[in-house]
């Protein structure tokens, strides 16, 4: 089977194709400008134009000949190939990378250098949309950002797990630096800031990993990084950057606020003014369970943070499991929930939105209490079989799980002895409620 991308290149005879699934392949890159830019062409890559351009490198997309497949091909510009500053410490992305063999951080396959001296590497090309393009496209505050970002994050917090056990800081974090791909693939990419913690890496890229001053992107750097001292750069700056995704996903900005000025932002990084994750979500109708662990993870002093990615990755998927499995219901601001008297079959708990719950006195409404996401309502109905207590009624626009009975029973156990404590702790207050009411006081 031929593959009609792949013919009609005198410069080299490519493997023969057995069989194929087809190529889409780039653009091809004409001769003339592969060498004015002095752009690598190992004989069995067709390279095609940059897919991204950095300071001091490019990436191209390109068809490998060979095994039939789309690669990315970064290469380091010839002007910086002759300094061995900058050649090391590409070298050492490259080597770094390849090392840190994880299904959610891009597989490097060749490492060269080209005839002009300029090294080069291939990698997986990504097929999909960086993570900030990914939340541009979602509202915050929604369950799809929420509960996808957090999805996301997850696979991150893998990858960076691995690096750390590995030895190595990432340094970098950012949504920009990750991608997301078509088919649910998450990888981690760019190590070109990342520190060796555990070993020494050759020359150019020790005094990179070591030069002073603030590394990464000030919107998600810890206060003891971005004050640029590379001893006080540990795992514990990560924990950080990955908070300020998650801070990200659930209020929309970073966690140093809506500013556009770099020298406000690097200043505010420097003393720690994270903004309050309450505040940056108080529009959007967020859990407080997921809001204190983006308030711990994102703690301007590192001792106070998550002391390893497994904690904020295990402190995420809690939250994340933590009943989001359970049918969901979507009510309209305005909208009564359950009503006061009616019998109840199931219990809810809010994921997105406000609700109150309220009595009607002497043909009055008595505002019981204003619930915001992950509390829960309409439990003793639900429990002692009995009428709803109180009428709730969304304030906004509401996202509730709901718990019938059958879900109940299977998460508690409350065919044996859990479920009995259960149920005579819930009469008791029942009663208690009850004899209250009937002595003429009203509940605050």
């Amino acid at each position: 089977m031929t593959n009609p991308f792949l013919e009609g290149d005198a410069a080299a005879e490519p493997v023969r194709v057995v069989e194929s699934i087809p190529v889409q392949g780039a653009p091809r890159l004409s001769p003339e400008a592969i060498a004015k830019e002095g752009i690598p062409t190992p004989p069995h890559l067709i390279v095609g134009p940059a897919l991204g351009r950095g300071g001091m490198g490019h990436v191209h997309p390109a068809v490998d000949r060979n095994l039939l497949r789309e690669v990315a091909l970064k290469r380091l510009l010839t002007e910086y190939a002759s300094d061995a500053f900058y050649r090391d410490a590409f070298i050492a992305e490259a080597q770094m990378t390849g090392q840190l063999e994880h299904p959610n951080i891009v597989p490097v396959h060749e490492l060269a250098i080209a005839p002009n001296g300029a090294p080069y590497f291939t990698m997986k090309l990504v097929q999909g949309e960086a993570f900030d393009r990914w939340l541009w496209r979602r509202k915050p505050g929604t369950i799809e950002r929420i509960e996808g970002g957090i999805e996301i994050l997850l696979k991150v917090c893998d990858a960076v797990a691995y690096a750390h056990h590995r030895g190595v800081v990432h340094r970098d974090l950012k949504p920009a630096n990750i991608m997301v791909g078509d088919f649910g693939q998450v990888y981690l990419m760019d190590w070109g800031l990342a520190k060796l913690i555990k070993s020494a890496p050759a020359s150019g890229a020790r005094a990179l990993m070591n030069a002073p001053g603030a590394v990464g992107t000030p919107e998600y750097m810890a206060p003891e990084q971005a004050r640029g001292n590379p001893a006080d750069v540990d795992e514990r700056c990560d924990v950080f950057g990955l908070g300020a995704l998650l801070f990200e996903v659930l209020a929309g900005h970073c966690p140093y606020g809506r500013v556009s000025d770099p020298n406000e932002i690097i200043e505010r990084a420097k003393t720690g003014r994270v903004t309050s994750i309450d505040e940056a979500c108080e529009r959007y109708g967020v859990s407080r369970r997921i809001r204190a662990v983006a308030e711990r993870a994102t703690h301007p002093d590192p001792a106070q943070r998550f002391q390893t990615v497994g904690e904020l990755r295990d402190a995420m998927r809690a939250f994340l499991h933590g009943g989001l499995h359970l049918p969901r219901k979507s009510f309209a601001a305005g909208e009564l929930i359950v009503k006061e008297g009616d019998k109840g079959d199931c219990a809810y708990m809010i994921v997105a939105g406000r609700c109150r719950a309220f009595r009607v006195v002497d043909g009055k409404e008595e505002t019981l209490n204003v619930m915001e996401p992950g509390d829960a309502f309409g439990e003793m109905a639900l429990i002692l079989f009995e009428p709803r207590s109180a009428s709730v009624v969304a304030v906004d626009d509401v996202t509730v799980l709901v718990l019938d009975k059958a879900h109940f029973d299977e998460g508690l156990g409350v065919s044996g002895w859990t479920g009995a404590l259960v149920r005579a702790l819930a009469q008791r207050f029942a009663d208690l409620e009850r004899m209250v009411r009937s002595s003429g006081l009203r509940r605050g």
